[in-house]
């Protein structure tokens, strides 16, 4: 069947909420233009996310060749350069794609694996799209959208491999018809996480809390680029945006807790910034208030290698507790942000 299989891959970058952005227009492509998606890894980072975005198909190719994955299954071993690569499935539900696509999984990212594995026998038979980020693909009447690829004329190639590089943009797809909007918006609604560790902690927490109906949830981004630079600003404008919501407290002076709970994400908790933010709600949750609820997470290895998992999955256990408070307070063009408001949404949506 390999030989008669028409298919379509994309190349990774960024921290995971991009790689699930573009992993979900990937979804959205394979399904218009009917093609076996390949899936690349889920690639996980010691620390920040080493292969940023804006980069040319050439670019993340000579990129990704020169990372390796971690040394003798070991995060001490694990060189500057390293990453671990987890299957999308152990942490998201695939169940909508199962349903509606076909999809196989790469395994490494050497360009001659790829082609040698689907019996490709000559450069006539793959058609490379190396786009710019601004890039766009519409469904219909692109005379609206100067920049976009028109899909339907892209349904229509007959190479045997499409191969993009990056599709991350969380207005790459522009869907006008209601099917094709229809399809997004159930991907998005239906590929949620749902690895069963990182769901029973999250669920302890937030009872340990004291109920969705018991706090607000504030996610701060500080720790890396125009983030950390701007952390200051940040840390502030939660602050503003809270008291203006909880105006009727006196709590300038933070002696006075507000009346409601705070559970705070961050991704730099000793950021110097968050003094103020302590200083002006003093009854703060953050994570590791309840480290003996995430001893679970001490003992979760990734299936491929052995590695524990721990210190990568962190963030999810920070990310659904953040978003199922009855309010949020987001970081501005934080995708980590923009992701947990989505799910604090469907999630109030779903106690309705």
């Amino acid at each position: 069947m390999i030989h008669q299989e028409n298919y379509l891959t994309y190349l990774p970058h960024s921290g995971f909420h991009n790689q699930r952005i573009a992993l979900e227009n990937a979804v959205f492509l394979a399904w218009f233009l009917n093609r076996t998606l390949i899936i690349p890894p889920l690639l996980m980072y010691k620390s920040r996310a080493l292969i940023p975005i804006g980069r040319s198909f050439e670019d993340l190719y000579n990129r990704l060749s020169k990372h390796t994955v971690c040394k003798n299954n070991s995060l001490e071993n694990c060189q500057a350069e390293s990453y671990i690569r987890y299957n999308w499935e152990e942490l998201m539900d695939f169940t909508f794609l199962k349903q509606n696509i076909k999809y196989i999984y790469r395994q490494d990212f050497n360009f001659n694996h790829l082609i040698e594995s689907l019996y490709i026998n000559n450069d006539a038979e793959i058609y490379n799209i190396s786009n710019s980020r601004e890039q766009q693909y519409c469904d219909y009447n692109t005379s609206k959208f100067q920049k976009c690829v028109n899909l339907v004329e892209l349904r229509r190639r007959s190479e045997k491999l499409l191969h993009f590089g990056s599709v991350f943009s969380s207005h790459k797809i522009i869907a006008t018809l209601p099917e094709n909007r229809n399809f997004k918006t159930k991907l998005k609604q239906m590929m949620l996480p749902n690895n069963p560790t990182i769901l029973s902690i999250a669920n302890k927490i937030v009872d340990k809390i004291g109920g969705t109906n018991s706090f607000i949830g504030v996610h701060a981004r500080l720790g890396d680029s125009i983030f950390l630079k701007h952390q200051n600003m940040t840390v502030q404008n939660l602050i503003e945006t809270i008291q203006n919501d909880f105006k009727d407290i006196d709590i300038k002076d933070g002696s006075a807790c507000l009346p409601t709970k705070i559970f705070l994400a961050t991704d730099k908790r000793d950021s110097e910034s968050l003094r103020l933010f302590f200083q002006t709600f003093p009854c703060v949750h953050m994570l590791n208030d309840f480290d003996d609820l995430l001893e679970p997470l001490k003992s979760l290895k990734n299936p491929s290698d052995g590695t524990i998992m721990y210190e990568f999955l962190i963030p999810f256990v920070d990310l659904l507790v953040v978003s199922r408070g009855y309010k949020f307070y987001k970081t501005s063009s934080s995708t980590f942000s923009r992701y947990a408001g989505f799910l604090n949404r469907l999630w109030l949506d779903n106690l309705e």
